[in-house]
Order: structure tokens, then sequence, then C-alpha cells
């Protein structure tokens, strides 16, 4: 029987790759601090990652084929866990973002762009790529195959942040999507079914062995047409109003995503047999109809911004 570390695994991305994998049958362990439920079958070794000691412990004689690493976030977490787990695993596979593409001049992105530290981002998209450095290095020094995923906005059942859902509860109360500026900045959505599967697919492949991929969906699109289809979805009408940012209205301050490009190339996954099995509209309708059939589609508070 196979085994894999999820560093994570109670939340959105971990759950789904802990419930894919135990339904392949893998030995799955979770390691998180237990303050959210983890699946049953799931081997729980509850733990904060960053308290070595602790670490050490609860990890003690468990050796696992591969590692996917959910939760790290920076460049300390990712070199804790490999120099504890040395010699214990064959495979890294690191879930890292898109967000850490910097001065791009041109769309769609590639792997082999520019990435560093990023102010849009800020902190997250620096210490995103600085894990990457980080397993790029310890992988010759430790001797294991990494695999490194960067996903652009992933979105799906549980997904974790208020996304997809603040669009559907808007639409649904008649409520406008307030868009900033003219709502065109193009974006790209990967449903989380096809993140897993693209895991699975890297475990034990040599195809995958010391690569970087870009990983979403097939569609890139405006705000504008994101929300038309969320309509679509839904079957109601939509009414986009939009907000002219400045130093002082800034798009977070009441719209879940960066006010900027977001999507790339996916061709390199492509060629090693990856394929997506969700168009944007399916994976929004199964979003909707689980979120409405369990009554998570509420009425939203209204922003201060609202009477703009």
């Amino acid at each position: 029987m196979k085994k894999i570390l999820i560093m994570g695994g109670n939340q959105f991305v971990g759950k789904a790759i802990a419930k894919e994998f135990l339904e392949k049958g893998y030995k799955v362990y979770a390691l998180n601090r237990g303050t959210r439920k983890n699946l049953d079958a799931v081997i729980h070794l509850k733990c904060d990652r960053n308290k070595v000691e602790d670490l050490e412990q609860v990890l003690k004689n468990i050796y696992v084929d591969a590692i996917i690493d959910v939760s790290g976030y920076t460049q300390s977490e990712v070199k804790i866990i490999q120099n504890i787990m040395k010699n214990r695993f064959s495979q890294y596979i690191f879930i890292s973002s898109a967000s850490i593409y910097n001065n791009i001049s041109s769309y769609p992105v590639n792997e082999d762009d520019f990435v560093g530290e990023n102010n849009i981002w800020g902190d997250y998209a620096k210490n995103k790529f600085l894990a990457e450095s980080e397993i790029i290095n310890n992988s010759k020094l430790f001797g294991f195959k990494y695999t490194i995923f960067r996903p652009f906005y992933i979105y799906g059942i549980g997904n974790n942040h208020n996304r997809e859902n603040y669009i559907f509860s808007r639409i649904k109360y008649d409520l406008p999507i307030y868009l900033p500026n003219k709502g065109e900045n193009i974006v790209q959505f990967g449903y989380i079914d096809d993140l897993v599967n693209a895991i699975l697919l890297s475990i034990d492949n040599e195809l995958y062995f010391d690569e970087i991929f870009n990983i979403s969906g097939d569609e890139c699109i405006s705000f504008n047409k994101f929300v038309e289809i969320c309509g679509k979805v839904m079957g109601k009408k939509v009414n986009i109003k939009f907000i002219n940012t400045s130093d002082k209205i800034k798009a977070r301050d009441w719209f879940p995503f960066r006010d900027i490009h977001l999507f790339g190339d996916i061709s390199k996954i492509r060629k090693r047999g990856f394929k997506n099995q969700y168009s944007l509209f399916d994976g929004l309708k199964k979003v909707y109809d689980y979120n409405e059939k369990n009554k998570m589609i509420t009425k939203p508070i209204l922003n201060k911004l609202e009477n703009i």
C-alpha cells in the first residue's frame, strides 16, 4: 500500500486530496493542528508544523512515498519538514501559487516567466517563491524528487475563501455585483477536483519529477464574464456595477479577488497527460447546487461602499 503525508489535510484543498487518495487505496497521514475535523479514515498527526521537537516526535518512524504540502507558506516551514523526514520520502509535491509571477509584460504567463517578490500579493507571494527555491535546493541536498504546482484561482465545493459564493449570494438576493474599474481584468479558475487529479497523476511519475507546472482551468475570462456565468448557472439575471479604484478605495476593500490579470499557459502540464474534466460552467453549477442544497448561500452583509 502506498502512503502519503499531507501537510494540512483538513480544509478545502487538503481535504479534497485526502478524500481522493483514500478512495484510491492509499494510506493517508494528515499533519495539522486539529482545529478542524479530519476525515475519519485519515491518520491524523496532531501537531503545529513550526514546532520542531513536537514534529520530530509525531513523525518518528513514519515513512511515506510522497509528502503533499498544502499548508507550507514559508521557506522555514518546508525546510523543517524536509530535514525531519530526510530519507523517509521519495517525492515532495508542493502547492505553490501563480501569485509569484511578477513584472509580467505579456500574458498568459508560463513557467519560465519571472517570479519573485510581488508587491500586489505581499508576503504571501514572496514566501511562496522562497519556499519553492528552498525545495529545489533541498531536493539535491536530500536526494528527493519534487513537483511544484502553481494554481491560479481555485474554486469548488468546500472553498474556505468567500469567492464564488460571494457572487452567488449577491445574485440570489438581487444585489448588484460591484466590480473594480470596468471588470475587464482576465482571470483563470481551476476546479478543485481537477487540481487533485493532477496531483494524483504526478505521484511516482517521472514526467512530473523536478518540474514546475501551471495548473488551472482551460478558460481565461474577464470578471464581467465570470459573473455572467454565475448568473446563468443560477438562472438569474445579474446586475453589474462598477467602482473606480483609487488610493482610498481598493478592490480588496470589498471584492474577493485582486484587481489584476491572473491567467497562464497550461500547455506544459497538458503535454504530461493532464486534462481538465470540468468546464467553468459545469464546475460552478456543481458548487452552486451543493451550496444551495446545504443552505450555504446566505444573505450577504452589506459593505460600507454599497452606497457609492
